[in-house]
């Protein structure tokens, strides 16, 4: 999805293309908001946010590798915590799959 967001914006600003961040100063701005907003955060608001930090398109690929590594490394854990997985899944996940299919 991220490679996409930054296919159009290069198309929609030419002159000014999503140019990433390799530097040894990264500038980063966080995103705050209210806790009850939290699920009002859609990925088109995360994409925004990659792309005005400038983050390279390979650390978003890596991070999805990561982040189903750390998942699988959890879910296997015996001092794993199920309560966590299942508020996600019935608060987020299985909604979405209902609505959305595999």
């Amino acid at each position: 999805m991220y490679w996409e967001a930054v296919a159009s914006y290069n198309a929609a600003f030419p002159d000014q293309p999503m140019v990433a961040q390799y530097r040894s100063h990264l500038n980063l701005i966080q995103v705050h908001m209210p806790d009850k907003m939290a699920q009002n955060f859609s990925d088109d608001d995360a994409l925004r946010v990659l792309l005005h930090n400038q983050i390279p398109l390979d650390w978003v690929d890596h991070a999805y590798t990561y982040g189903m590594v750390y998942l699988e490394q959890q879910f296997y854990s015996p001092t794993m915590s199920l309560d966590i997985f299942h508020k996600i899944d019935n608060k987020m996940a299985l909604p979405l799959l209902s609505l959305n299919g595999m």
